[in-house]
C-alpha cells in the first residue's frame, strides 16, 4: 500500500506543479480599508436658496443634493408643518436650519455628517440647532451561524454613506457617533441592525437568508438562477451529504430528491454503491445509466470523498439534459466539487469512527432442529432420535456438532473511520482548495476491507483582468481486500464462501477438537476451513485526472472557454485459490492464480463561447461549443496452476501446464456540435432551447451523427402585477419542456462483425492461432431515442420559508438496442448483436416540498420528496410474440403493456388443507401430478377461451406477479436547532415494488441446504392445518425444482419498505470557549446510517436483497465524529 500511495503522490504531483506555481505566482493578500467621510460642520458649509415658498421636505432634499449632509427624521415629522420662507442671498446651513426651526418648531443636531431632525417646545430655536463631532471607536466581527468569520461583510451607518467592510478575518473598525444605528449586511444573509451604545466591541451573527437559499443551480455547462430554471432539476447541497458515514457517494443521494432512486443491493466493503436509475428505467437493451460528470468530465462519483462534494445536480428531463444529447436518456448527475474562498487560510478536519453490523440476518435452526425437520421433509428416519438428542446434547461435538457456519463467515461487527484534512483560503485573484482523505473500513467477514484513499487540488486563478484558469487535480487509491475458497471449489466470497455458509446445516464439523478440519457435505471442505486457508483476493485501484478551464472575456458578457480534461485508471486485481489439507486423508493439492489489469486512458477537449446581455426588461444568453472525447482501454489477464507453496504466489510460480494469458484493446470516441439560447423577459417570461449534433464510433457511417433537440418555456406568474405585492407569494412559476435524447450505453463495436481470437487449432504437430466470428452484427443499427415531455409548478411562500413542486413526466424510448432471444442464435451457430426494435414509456408524477423557520434560538425545517413511476413496456419489436394466453412478450421476463424487471408467474391461494380440498380444487397435474396436503393451490385464471377452464397449466394460468423497480419512492428530513445543539433525522423509503429469495436463501433443503428458522416456525403442519402458512410443506429439493417452487407469488413478496436511513445529534462549542482554545469551529456529533427498517419482507433478510444465497448484507453505520475547523 506504502508503494501505491507513492505511485499516487508521483502521479498527481506532475499535474499538480503548474498549478502550484500558478498558486504562488499570483497570491495576493485581500485588503479591507476603512472609509470615513470628511466632515464639515454646518456653519462652515455656505450656499444659496432661492427666495420663495418652501416645504421643510424640500428644504431637505435641496441641501442634500447640494452637500454631503443626510437628513434622518421620523416619516410622520413632516406631515403637519408650513411652508417656510428662506432669506436670501449666500448664507451658512446653521443659518438655514435656524429659520426651519422658527417657523417648524423643530430641532437639529450634526453628528458627523449626519443631521438629526426631531420635534421642539423651546421658544428659542437658535439653540435647538447643534454641532457634535462625539465619535466612538468602535471594533469588532461578524461570523456566521457557525461562528466562521464573514470577510467583506458591509458595515453601514444607516442613512449615510459612511462605513468599511470586514477584512479576512470577519473583522472591523471605525468611529461613529454615540447613538448611531449600524447596518450588517452580505449576500445570502439577513441583514441586521444594531444601534451603538456605550459598548466598544461587537460580535455580529448574521443569518442566512431563508429567501435565498439554493439561489444558483448548477446546470449543464454553466449555473442559473433557481427561479429562472425551467428544467427539470434538483439539487442537493453539501449540507445534505455531510458527516454521513457512506462509503460510496452514490449511498448518500438515496431519497434526497424526487425522481431518483437509488437501489443498493449488497453491502460490500468497496462494491455498495447501488444501481441510480433517474424516472426509472428507460431501456431493457442498452445499459439505462444516468451520464455522470465530475466537475464536467465523465467520471465515477463513488471514486469521490463525500467531503469534497460542493453540490449534486441531476437533470432530468429533455431541456435540462439535451445539451449533453448522446448519453442522456436515463438523465446525468452533476457533481460539483468544493472551491477555494477568498478568505485567509482555513484548516478544516471532519473524521469519525464506528462500526458497521448488518441491517437484517438471516437466523438458521440448530443441528438437531434441523435432523428432525429433515426427517419430515424426507419423510425417512434419517437421524434417529439418538442422533437428535447428541446434537442437542453437544457432548460429542466432534461427530454431533452444531456449526453455525453463518456466524463464523459474519464474525462481527467491522470498525470503520474517515479522515478528511482540507485548506482553503485564497484571495480576489487566486483561490485554492486542498483536500486530502482517508477511508478505512472492515467488513463483517474476517480478512474482507476496503482502504480508499483520496487527494484534490482545485484552483482558481485571474491572470489578468480578461482571463482565468480554473484547474483542478485529483487521485485516488482503493484497495480491496477478500478472502475466498480453495481451488477445488472455485469461485469467490459471495458465491462460495457466502453462499456455502447458507447452505450448510449446522450437522457438519467445522473444525474437531485436534484441528482438523470437517469436508463438508462435498468433501470440499468448508466456510470454517475456507476462511483459514491462503486464499485470497485482492483488487487495487488507482485513479489520477486534471481537468484545466482557461476563460477568457474580451468584452463584458462575452466568454470563450477551452477545457482540456484527462483521467487515467488502472484496475488490478489478483485471485488466488489456495491448496489445503483438511485432514490426514483428504488433502486437496490444486491451486490457481487469476491475475488481470485494466487500463483505461479518457481525453477530452472540449471548446465553448457564451455571450450574455441583458437590455431594458429583457435578457439573453446564447452558448455554443463543441467537444470531443476519446477512451482507450487496455485489458491483459493470466492463469497459472498449479502452485508448489502458498507462500509464494506469484504468476511466474506457477505450473508449467495449461497456463494460460491473454488481452485485448478496445476504443471509442464522441464528438458533438451544440448550442442553448436561454431568454427572459423581466424574469418572468422565460424561454430555452438546445440542439446538440452527436457523432459516436459505435454507430455505423450512415448513422453515426444523429441530432438531439429541446425547447422549453416559464412563466412566473409572481411577477405579473395582479400577484406581485402578494405579501403571501414568493415565486410561482409554470413550465413545461419537450425534447429528445439518446442513449448509446452499449458495446464499443455493436454494428461490425469482428474475428474473436482464442480459437486456436492444432496443424503439423503444432498449435495455431485461429479466430472466428462469434458474434453477428446488424451493420445498419442507431441510437436509441428518448423522447420526454415535463408539464411543472414551482411555488414558494412567506418570503420563500414554504416551498412546494410538483411535475408530471412523460418519457418515450424508441428503437431500443435489443438482443434477439437465444433460440434465434442456437439455429445460425452464433450469437446474434444488438438490433433496433422495441419501446418503453414511463410516466409519473414527482413532488417535493420543504418549510423552515426559526423562533429567536430555535430554527427548524422539514423537507420531503414523493415519486410516482409507472414503467411499461410499448412494443418488443422482432421480439413480440403473441402469447396463448394473450400476453405479448418473450414468454419469460418482458411483455408489452408491463414494467420491465418483472416476476411472471402463477397466482396461488394458500395451500391445500385435506384430499377434499384437492378434489375439488381446479386441476393442475400439469404443475403438481400428485398434490398433497400442504402443496401450493394454484389459481386458474383463464383458459383457451380467455376465460377460468377448470385446470391449471403454464399455458394459460402464468400472468404478471410484480416487479423489481419501485413505483413509489419517498424521503422525508426532519432538522431542528437549539442554541448549540443540533439533531436531524432523514427517513427514506419505497413501495409498490416486489422481491424474491430463492436457491438457498428462500428455500429449505434445496439441494443439500439448509432450513431458516421462519420457515421452520411457519411451516404447514398436517396436525395443524392452515390455509396461508408462512411455507409449504417441507420436502427435500433437488436442482430441477418441485411443483411448489415455481415461480408463482407465494415466492415473490412485498419488498416495500420505510427505513430511518440516517440520524445525527450533534453539540457545537459556544464561540467563548472556541477563542480560549483557538478554535474557529468544534462540532462533536453521533451518526447513524440505515438505522431501522420497516418491512414485510422475508424474516432476516433485508427488502433490497434478492439473491439465491450469493449475497453481502447491507449494513448500518454508527459513527462518532468531530467537525474542527482553525
Amino acid at each position: 500500500m506504502k508503494r501505491k500511495i507513492l505511485y499516487l503522490i508521483k502521479m498527481v504531483s506532475k499535474n499538480l506543479l503548474y498549478g502550484c506555481l500558478l498558486q504562488c505566482l499570483f497570491l495576493t493578500t485581500l485588503l479591507a480599508n476603512d472609509s470615513k467621510a470628511q466632515i464639515k460642520p454646518i456653519d462652515e458649509t455656505f450656499l444659496r436658496m432661492s427666495n420663495k415658498d418652501w416645504s421643510v421636505r424640500e428644504v431637505f432634499h435641496n441641501l442634500e443634493s447640494k452637500t454631503d449632509y443626510v437628513f434622518i427624521f421620523p416619516d410622520d415629522l413632516l406631515s403637519e408643518k408650513d411652508s417656510v420662507r428662506l432669506k436670501t442671498g449666500k448664507q451658512s446651513v446653521n443659518d438655514i436650519l435656524v429659520q426651519v426651526a422658527q417657523s417648524s418648531k423643530l430641532k437639529f443636531r450634526q453628528v458627523n455628517n449626519s443631521i438629526y431632525v426631531g420635534g421642539s417646545s423651546q421658544t428659542n430655536q437658535a439653540e435647538e440647532v447643534t454641532i457634535s463631532f462625539d465619535f466612538i471607536e468602535i471594533s469588532g466581527k461578524v461570523v456566521d451561524e457557525n461562528g466562521q468569520p464573514i470577510p467583506g461583510a458591509t458595515v453601514l451607518v444607516e442613512g449615510t454613506n459612511t462605513g468599511t467592510a470586514t477584512d479576512l478575518d470577519g473583522n472591523f473598525s471605525m468611529e461613529v457617533a454615540e447613538g448611531s444605528v449600524l447596518q450588517f449586511s452580505f449576500i445570502g444573509y439577513e441583514s441586521q441592525r444594531i444601534t451603538v451604545g456605550n459598548q466598544s466591541s461587537l460580535t455580529i451573527t448574521l443569518i442566512e437568508d431563508q429567501s435565498s437559499l439554493e439561489e444558483v443551480v448548477v446546470v449543464g455547462y454553466g449555473t442559473q438562477k433557481k427561479v429562472n430554471v425551467i428544467g427539470s432539476v434538483s439539487q442537493i447541497s453539501s449540507e445534505a451529504i455531510e458527516n454521513r458515514p457512506v462509503q460510496q457517494l452514490s449511498q448518500a443521494i438515496t431519497g434526497q430528491m424526487p425522481g431518483v432512486t437509488v437501489i443498493q443491493r449488497s453491502g460490500r466493503p468497496g462494491q455498495s454503491g447501488g444501481d441510480i436509475r433517474i424516472r426509472g428505467v428507460g431501456s431493457f437493451g442498452a445499459t439505462p445509466d444516468a451520464l455522470i460528470l465530475i466537475d464536467g468530465i465523465p467520471g465515477n462519483m463513488n471514486d469521490i470523498n463525500p467531503d469534497d462534494v460542493q453540490s449534486i445536480s441531476v437533470l432530468k428531463d429533455a431541456s435540462s439534459a439535451a445539451i449533453y444529447g448522446a448519453r442522456a436518456a436515463n438523465g446525468v448527475i452533476l457533481v460539483t466539487t468544493k472551491n477555494g474562498s477568498a478568505k485567509k487560510l482555513t484548516v478544516s478536519y471532519n473524521g469519525y469512527v464506528g462500526f458497521n453490523q448488518p441491517t437484517q440476518l438471516p437466523q438458521f435452526v440448530d443441528s438437531w432442529d434441523y435432523a428432525a425437520m429433515y426427517n419430515i421433509a424426507s419423510g425417512s428416519n434419517s437421524y434417529t432420535a439418538e442422533d437428535i438428542e447428541k446434537y442437542r446434547s453437544q457432548s460429542d461435538p466432534d461427530n454431533y456438532p452444531n456449526t453455525r457456519f453463518l456466524d463464523h463467515v459474519f464474525a462481527g461487527d467491522g470498525t470503520q473511520t474517515g479522515h478528511t484534512l482540507t485548506l482553503n483560503g485564497g484571495d480576489e485573484n487566486n483561490k485554492y482548495f486542498l483536500s486530502g482523505g482517508i477511508l478505512s473500513q472492515e467488513g463483517i467477514v474476517p480478512k474482507n476491507d476496503y482502504t480508499r484513499y483520496n487527494l484534490r487540488l482545485n484552483l482558481e486563478n485571474k491572470l489578468g483582468e480578461s482571463l482565468k484558469l480554473t484547474t483542478r487535480l485529483f487521485g485516488s487509491i482503493e484497495e480491496r481486500n477478500e478472502p475466498q475458497a480453495t481451488a477445488n471449489k472455485g469461485g469467490e466470497l459471495s458465491d462460495q464462501l457466502i453462499q456455502n455458509a447458507i447452505r450448510y446445516p449446522a450437522i457438519f464439523l467445522g473444525q474437531a477438537s485436534n484441528g482438523d478440519f470437517g469436508i463438508g457435505p462435498e468433501s470440499g471442505g468448508t466456510p470454517v476451513s475456507w476462511l483459514q486457508s491462503d486464499s485470497y483476493l485482492t483488487n487495487p485501484r488507482t485513479r489520477v485526472g486534471i481537468n484545466m478551464k482557461l476563460d477568457w472575456t474580451p468584452v463584458q458578457g462575452l466568454v470563450f472557454s477551452a477545457i482540456g480534461g484527462y483521467n487515467s485508471f488502472l484496475l488490478e486485481q489478483r485471485s488466488y485459490l489456495a491448496s489445503q489439507r483438511l485432514n490426514d486423508n483428504i488433502i486437496h493439492d490444486q491451486s490457481y492464480l487469476n491475475q488481470f489489469s485494466n487500463k483505461e486512458i479518457f481525453k477530452t477537449a472540449q471548446f465553448l463561447g457564451e455571450y450574455s446581455k441583458s437590455f431594458s426588461k429583457n435578457s439573453i444568453d446564447f452558448l455554443v461549443g463543441y467537444t470531443f472525447e476519446n477512451q482507450v482501454n487496455t485489458y491483459f489477464n493470466g492463469y497459472r496452476q498449479d502452485f508448489p507453496s502458498n507462500d509464494y504466489t506469484v504468476i511466474g510460480m506457477g505450473g508449467a501446464d495449461n497456463q494460460r494469458v491473454g488481452g485485448f484493446d478496445a476504443e471509442w470516441a464522441i464528438q458533438s456540435l451544440f448550442t442553448r439560447v436561454k431568454f427572459n423577459h423581466d424574469e418572468k417570461y422565460l424561454f430555452e432551447t438546445t440542439f446538440r449534433y452527436d457523432g459516436s464510433s459505435r454507430f455505423p457511417e450512415d448513422n453515426k451523427y444523429a441530432l438531439f433537440p429541446s425547447m422549453a418555456i416559464g412563466w412566473r406568474l409572481s411577477n405579473e402585477d395582479f400577484l406581485k405585492n402578494s405579501s403571501w407569494l414568493s415565486d410561482l412559476k409554470l413550465k413545461a419542456s419537450w425534447g429528445v435524447l439518446g442513449n448509446q450505453n452499449i458495446g464499443n463495436y455493436p454494428y461490425q462483425t469482428v474475428l474473436e481470437s482464442g480459437r486456436n487449432y492444432p496443424l503439423g504437430g503444432g498449435i495455431s492461432t485461429g479466430a472466428a466470428y462469434s458474434v453477428f452484427r446488424d451493420p445498419n443499427i442507431k441510437w436509441e431515442s428518448t423522447e420526454t415531455t415535463d408539464v411543472g409548478v414551482e411555488s414558494s411562500f412567506l418570503q420563500g420559508k414554504l416551498s412546494f413542486n410538483a411535475t408530471y413526466f412523460k418519457r418515450k424510448t424508441t428503437d431500443i438496442l435489443y438482443q434477439p432471444t437465444a433460440s434465434v442464435s442456437s439455429v445460425l451457430g452464433v450469437g446474434i448483436g444488438e438490433v433496433n426494435t422495441g419501446a418503453a414509456k414511463n410516466t409519473g408524477w414527482e413532488f417535493d416540498f420543504g418549510f423552515r423557520e426559526r423562533v429567536n434560538d430555535f430554527q427548524y425545517s422539514i423537507s420531503g420528496n414523493f415519486s410516482i413511476i409507472n414503467n411499461e413496456i410499448v412494443t418488443l419489436g422482432l421480439g413480440n410474440v403473441e402469447q396463448p394466453n394473450g400476453l405479448v412478450g418473450n414468454g419469460s421476463s418482458l411483455f408489452v403493456g408491463f414494467p420491465m424487471e418483472m416476476y411472471y408467474g402463477y397466482k396461488s391461494d394458500g395451500v391445500f388443507l385435506n384430499q377434499e380440498d384437492i378434489n375439488t380444487w381446479p386441476s393442475q397435474s400439469s404443475i403438481t401430478p400428485n398434490p398433497v396436503p400442504g402443496d401450493i393451490r394454484y389459481l386458474d385464471i383463464s383458459g383457451p377461451d380467455g376465460v377460468p377452464d377448470g385446470k391449471v397449466d403454464p399455458t394459460y394460468d402464468r400472468t404478471y406477479l410484480g416487479s423489481r423497480i419501485p413505483k413509489y419512492t419517498y424521503g422525508l428530513n426532519l432538522g431542528s436547532k437549539y442554541k448549540n445543539f443540533d439533531i436531524s433525522l432523514f427517513i427514506q423509503g419505497v413501495s409498490g415494488v416486489s422481491g424474491l429469495l430463492d436457491g438457498y436463501a428462500g428455500l429449505a433443503f434445496f439441494n443439500l441446504g439448509n432450513i431458516q428458522q421462519w420457515q421452520m416456525d411457519g411451516r404447514f403442519n398436517p396436525d395443524s392445518p392452515e390455509r396461508y402458512p408462512a411455507y409449504p410443506r417441507l420436502e427435500v429439493i433437488t436442482n430441477s425444482g418441485t411443483p411448489n417452487t415455481v415461480s408463482s407469488d407465494f415466492w415473490v413478496t412485498n419488498a416495500s419498505y420505510l427505513r430511518i436511513k440516517n440520524m445525527q445529534f450533534g453539540y457545537t462549542l459556544p464561540n467563548e470557549t472556541l477563542d480560549r482554545i483557538g478554535l474557529q469551529n468544534l462540532r462533536i456529533y453521533l451518526s447513524g446510517e440505515n438505522i431501522l427498517s420497516l418491512t414485510s419482507y422475508f424474516d432476516g433478510w433485508d427488502p433490497e436483497i434478492n439473491t439465491g444465497g450469493a449475497y453481502y448484507p447491507i449494513l448500518s453505520t454508527y459513527t462518532l465524529g468531530v467537525n474542527a475547523r482553525f
